[in-house]
């Protein structure tokens, strides 16, 4: 069964992530997954990455839409429902 939600949990958040995976990835179509991003800054002391002169690491994921980040820096985690090959809040 092909993914239809994703609940994305703040990092801070992993005891509820256990619980919630449990529950919700049973039935099928939605996965629950734990926030890896890393605060802006902090990966490498805020430097950018070594590239090979020329080269620029590829956008690897669309942007979050607004609303979801907020639900994210407010209650701890965000739900994303897919709409066709997008993901909307």
């Amino acid at each position: 069964m092909e993914t239809e939600t994703v609940i994305v949990l703040a990092r801070d958040q992993a005891s509820f992530y256990e619980f919630l995976k449990l529950r919700q990835e049973q039935a099928g179509g939605t996965r629950v997954i734990l926030d890896r991003r890393e605060p802006a800054g902090s990966s490498n002391g805020g430097g950018p990455s070594p590239r090979p002169a020329g080269r620029r690491a590829p956008e690897r994921r669309a942007a979050a839409p607004q609303a979801a980040l907020a639900l994210m820096s407010v209650l701890g985690f965000m739900v994303l429902h897919r709409q066709g090959e997008r993901w909307s809040t």
